[in-house]
């Protein structure tokens, strides 16, 4: 199985960049992973390294199924945080959202978990198929049924760091076809590129590294990024060949 990546980061018009990005790829699988440091804290930006860094380090040390490697991952990097708050007095309160995509390339499945507000959105066939739900106030307001007027789309009731059980949203496993796409991002990303433009981004390139540009061109052009200051960052995954699948739409 196929898989290709290419990604982006960009820190709007803050003095620094609080998000992080990385990947790995094996033979026979892969990990991909993006995070970001809560504002309003010290240590943002820390946060968010240590998280990739100790999520990743766990995927390599373990050969557990794709199945089970989410919450040992995530509970590497909470408690990668939680150490450091434990010996730096100046960062006790340093936190970071994070979303991971884990591939099984000889089994050809795929699982996904998040904590806080950055997503994942998976493709098939060009149509946008399925997303994370953020760990945030709106959104729970929105599925009690009840206005989020006035409410921050900031406000968080949970990330990696913050006190209290961790209960990271995780996706189960899923089998992956050939053209499937996923999209991992911060919300500083996703707050200012519509759902609409980044399906419609997919639908009319030819490589991941295409996408990835316009989709980078869209976040730093955006007049919304200059109101919220807020650092930007997206990972995009490709299985397989998607411009077979995606392009068919667009073509005469």
């Amino acid at each position: 199985m196929n898989v290709s990546c290419a990604h982006f980061t960009g820190a709007g018009t803050r003095a620094n960049n609080q998000d992080c990005v990385g990947f790995q790829v094996s033979d026979d699988r892969a990990c991909f992973v993006v995070s970001d440091g809560v504002g309003g804290a010290a240590g943002g930006e820390l946060a968010a390294r240590y998280a990739v860094d100790a999520l990743l380090a766990c995927w390599r040390a373990s050969q557990r199924p794709v199945a089970e490697l989410a919450p040992a991952c995530v509970g590497a990097a909470n408690a990668a945080i939680l150490a450091r708050q434990a010996n730096d007095d100046s960062h006790r309160q340093m936190s970071a959202t994070v979303v991971a995509l884990f591939l099984d390339r000889r089994e050809a499945t795929a699982q996904w978990v998040h904590v806080g507000d950055s997503r994942l959105y998976r493709f098939r066939r060009g149509a946008l198929v399925d997303r994370t739900r953020d760990h945030s106030v709106t959104q729970q307001l929105a599925d009690a049924g009840f206005p989020a007027n006035g409410v921050s789309a900031h406000f968080l009731h949970m990330a990696l760091g913050m006190q209290g059980p961790l209960a990271a949203s995780e996706s189960g496993v899923h089998s992956l076809q050939d053209g499937d796409v996923f999209l991992l991002c911060t919300d500083g990303f996703w707050q200012i590129v519509p759902e609409s433009t980044i399906e419609h981004r997919l639908r009319i390139v030819q490589s991941v590294d295409d996408w990835a540009c316009l989709l980078e061109h869209e976040a730093s052009r955006h007049p919304g990024n200059q109101q919220s200051a807020d650092n930007y960052s997206a990972l995009a995954v490709w299985i397989g060949c998607p411009e077979n699948v995606t392009l068919v739409s667009v073509r005469p």
